[in-house]
């Protein structure tokens, strides 16, 4: 069997097993049409979408993940609403559900450096909207928008992951490739 040269990657914050529960249990009060929840273990938030790369390539983008994380300290995120996407005012049908994050400074600063060095020319990355997709709706259903606060939950971000995305026909299957620990003090070159 011949093995594969390239790899679906993206990079992420994951929440703890408690907060990736509590915000799944968010779920439970909303009446929603068919939609296939996101395992708690999957639950995440995407910094940066690397896309297909080369297998090759991994030392170097381990490299750049590390220096844009330097000098970040772990950091707090809180979600406090469900929204679905497209929102509104994008337009289009609803696809999913998720929780929206606040977007702190050491946050952004993280999505910016990641972004910087790693996204693909021409991606979205620029338009960096923090949630964490809790639910997507099944095909023929008809959800309607939804927008509703929730009981804030908040969690540490003490590291970033690395993972590569392989679809399958029962959906994503999320395999962690590197684990980047945020520690302050750090001073390699961050830009």
């Amino acid at each position: 069997m011949r093995r594969a040269t390239s790899m679906r990657l993206f990079v992420a914050a994951y929440p703890p097993p408690g907060a990736a529960s509590a915000l799944l249990g968010e779920l439970d009060v909303l009446t929603l049409p068919p939609a296939r929840r996101t395992s708690e273990g999957q639950v995440h938030l995407t910094l940066v979408f690397l896309g297909d790369r080369r297998q090759r390539d991994l030392r170097d983008i381990a490299e750049s993940i590390e220096r844009s994380a330097s000098g970040i300290e772990p950091f707090e995120i809180a979600c406090e609403r469900l929204f679905s996407i497209p929102t509104a005012d994008q337009g289009g049908p609803v696809r999913l559900v998720a929780g929206k994050c606040d977007a702190s400074a050491p946050l952004l600063e993280l999505q910016r450096r990641l972004a910087h060095r790693l996204a693909l020319p021409g991606s979205r990355s620029d338009r960096f909207a923090p949630h964490m997709t809790l639910a997507r709706f099944l095909p023929g259903a008809a959800p309607g928008p939804i927008d509703v606060p929730i009981a804030p939950v908040r969690f540490e971000v003490r590291e970033i992951r690395l993972v590569e995305s392989r679809l399958t026909r029962d959906g994503a299957v999320h395999d962690v490739v590197k684990v980047v620990p945020l520690t302050a003090g750090r001073s390699a070159n961050a830009r």
